[in-house]
């Protein structure tokens, strides 16, 4: 059975977690799921699909699912008294966890001995003059990260790991139509739009709503060909792979400069060494446009090919 018939992509991903939703429909436990995946490659929308498909014989209907955001929990006080006892004390849930690294680390070990594995599928947390009891055949339990290393390995021990799959640009392509309500597209345009999406179906989303649709809106277009798609990024400057004006800036600083260190990097752009190395450089290395090499880094040969292309 397709259980994610919403979702376009993740193939492997979603047979494992049909899997899971199978034995479910028999056992009603569901393995405490911990997704990992890059920002915008559709976490929520797969744990909503899980969620959706955990029908409770007890309760005769699909079991009700509380999203968390982590960032939100303040400590083990709160998170029993807001959340366990108002949502999870006696009660059929599915409980999802987004964005786990950034809750923080006592709750993390409170919820240690909840996950712990028995043959009863029963545990109780004892907190206070608290006892309360989660029943495995009643709570499920799905996390979800982008950091997976700021996670405490004793809980990513007690789940299932999930990673996702990186999107092709078939696929990529697929959602950005599937966004732009009527419009038709070329199949040689569709893939070069994808090609700018990064690698994140949220930004294959965005790209068709925010960007494609608005223009075809403006223009009383209803057929996107390259034509089309090449005014589209004229106007909003879009760059090939989808490179970031920052992204870019880094690349002519390394063509003017054999090799250069991130300090000097950050003294010409004037973005902090912390900030090039979390968010600025990684694209381009993993396109090749860049590498790091001994004293800073280096613009690669397909990076100058790269910048010869757009005039740069």
């Amino acid at each position: 059975m397709n259980y994610f018939d919403e979702m376009i992509g993740q193939s492997k991903t979603k047979s494992v977690l049909g899997f899971y939703i199978d034995a479910f429909e028999k056992t009603e436990i569901l393995p405490n799921m911990f997704i990992v995946g890059q920002r915008g490659q559709g976490k929520t929308m797969l744990a909503t699909q899980v969620a959706k498909n955990l029908r409770s014989k007890t309760l005769g209907r699909v079991k009700p699912m509380l999203t968390i955001n982590c960032s939100t929990l303040k400590n083990v006080r709160q998170f029993i008294e807001d959340i366990v006892l108002q949502y999870v004390r006696d009660q059929h849930i599915t409980l999802f966890f987004d964005e786990v690294h950034e809750m923080p680390v006592p709750i993390q070990t409170c919820l240690l001995t909840v996950l712990n594995p028995n043959k009863h599928n029963i545990n109780t947390l004892r907190f206070e003059d608290y006892n309360i009891e989660f029943d495995f055949t009643k709570v499920s339990f799905i996390f979800a990260t982008t950091d997976p290393q700021k996670v405490i390995t004793p809980l990513k021990d007690r789940c299932r790991m999930v990673h996702m799959e990186e999107y092709k640009y078939e696929e990529l392509g697929e959602i950005v139509k599937g966004s732009s309500e009527d419009l038709e597209f070329d199949d040689e345009t569709l893939r070069d739009i994808a090609s700018v999406c990064r690698g994140n179906a949220r930004n294959a989303t965005l790209m068709a709503k925010d960007n494609i649709l608005q223009f075809a809106r403006r223009h009383n277009v209803s057929f996107i060909d390259m034509d089309i798609w090449g005014r589209i990024k004229g106007v909003l400057g879009i760059l090939p792979l989808g490179l970031e004006n920052t992204e870019l800036q880094i690349l002519k600083v390394l063509k003017e400069r054999t090799v250069c260190s991130l300090t000097n990097i950050s003294a010409v752009t004037g973005l902090s060494t912390q900030a090039l190395r979390a968010e600025f450089e990684l694209y381009p290395l993993k396109h090749n446009l860049i590498e790091i090499v001994q004293g800073g880094r280096r613009l690669t040969g397909h990076g100058r090919e790269y910048l010869k292309a757009i005039g740069e």
